[in-house]
């Protein structure tokens, strides 16, 4: 028989058994230790789009998911290029202390294109280039020089050896502007009567510069400055503005076909020169892109007088280079002042502008595959190597 404090105790201890139960019950799981991590890219993906704005920095974007992976932080008018074996990005960049003025820095940057880590920042002379383009930088085919076009004022191109990572010199190219790289020690410039300039920039010794005839007529048919080119192989493709393609083999002593027509190609006459004159014609900012596996061309096309080589496209037609001859037109999904194309065996194609979404297009069929709405520039664009 239990007394009455016998009873009590045992009270007390039931209501704390049931109170700690309470509590264990209402205290949350434990959680594991917080790890940091740092996202990584994987190299050599074939899908995925670097997209050059204005606001200081290069968007990259997973074109099999429509995702912003990461971005690359750039200066003004910056240009962007890959290393041969996509391990590094190389950026050649201009800015200012105070944003928009205060001392001006001019770098060529290297990243680590895995992880985004700066890895050298190499000061070279003042530069001034003039709007995004592909070919204000190029990258020779073995990966160790980088060539610069530069602007401030006289027209030159500077050289970066790439191995021992500082700046090997800088030659004076009058009168021509961008840099197409060739062999191991060559690059080549358009010049404004026409012709291309040829350098040689050996290891030890003086740059050597020689000039072609002039091929196109610069004053009543320029050619695209964002034309393309090969550096592996030397070749490089010409557009005019009225869509006359010219193409070159690069080297220290050039090669090039006589001109082919983008409008005869497509069974029409070749566009003129007539400001009245309506016609099917190249344009936007950067109007063509080049699949060099299948050889194929992708132009951006609209319908418009001579001088209208910076308008929205309205059509992209496919085209193959070796038969000249046309393969497919397809209505742009959008109005479209950039195009690029990824170079794997099931490519895409990329089309943006800045107003409305990017567009990525199965390059074999014309399908569109998705939009991706990122707020992308269209200034300029390169797919993933």
């Amino acid at each position: 028989m239990r007394t009455p404090r016998q009873h009590l105790t045992l009270g007390i201890v039931a209501v704390f058994c049931a109170a700690a139960t309470a509590a264990a019950l209402a205290q949350p799981p434990a959680l594991p230790a917080e790890l940091s991590d740092t996202a990584v890219l994987t190299l050599g993906k074939p899908h995925r789009l670097y997209t050059m704005a204005y606001d200081g920095s290069a968007v990259v974007v997973d074109t099999d998911t429509g995702r912003i992976e990461a971005q690359v932080p750039i200066g003004a008018n910056a240009t962007l290029d890959f290393s041969p074996d996509n391990t590094r990005i190389y950026v050649g960049e201009t800015m200012w202390t105070r944003g928009n003025r205060g001392d001006r820095i001019d770098l060529f940057s290297i990243y680590d294109a895995s992880t985004l880590n700066l890895l050298k920042e190499i000061t070279v002379p003042p530069r001034a280039p003039v709007n995004l383009k592909y070919n204000n930088t190029s990258i020779s085919a073995s990966g160790h020089r980088a060539y610069l076009y530069n602007l401030h004022p006289a027209t030159s191109i500077t050289w970066v050896d790439l191995r021992k990572e500082t700046v090997g010199g800088t030659v004076e190219v009058p009168g021509c502007a961008m840099a197409f790289a060739w062999g191991e020690t060559g690059v080549s410039s358009l010049c404004g009567d026409g012709s291309l300039a040829m350098v040689t920039v050996p290891d030890t010794g003086a740059p050597t510069i020689t000039h072609t005839k002039p091929f196109f007529d610069a004053a009543a048919d320029p050619v695209f400055d964002n034309s393309l080119y090969d550096a592996a192989t030397g070749t490089a493709v010409f557009l005019s503005y009225t869509g006359l393609v010219y193409e070159a083999t690069l080297g220290p002593k050039p090669a090039i076909a006589k001109p082919w027509s983008l409008q005869r190609a497509a069974g029409y006459e070749a566009a003129g020169t007539g400001t009245e004159e309506l016609a099917w014609r190249p344009g936007g900012r950067q109007p063509i892109a080049w699949h060099k596996a299948s050889d194929r061309l992708f132009v951006l096309m609209h319908t418009g007088p001579y001088w209208s080589h910076k308008a929205h496209a309205t059509e992209i037609w496919v085209l193959d280079r070796k038969s000249r001859s046309l393969l497919h037109r397809w209505r742009s999904p959008m109005p479209t002042r950039s195009v690029t194309v990824s170079q794997d065996t099931q490519p895409q194609l990329y089309l943006v502008s800045m107003e409305a979404p990017a567009a990525v297009m199965d390059a074999n069929t014309g399908e569109v595959l998705r939009t991706i709405e990122a707020g992308l520039a269209e200034a300029a664009t390169l797919a993933g190597h």
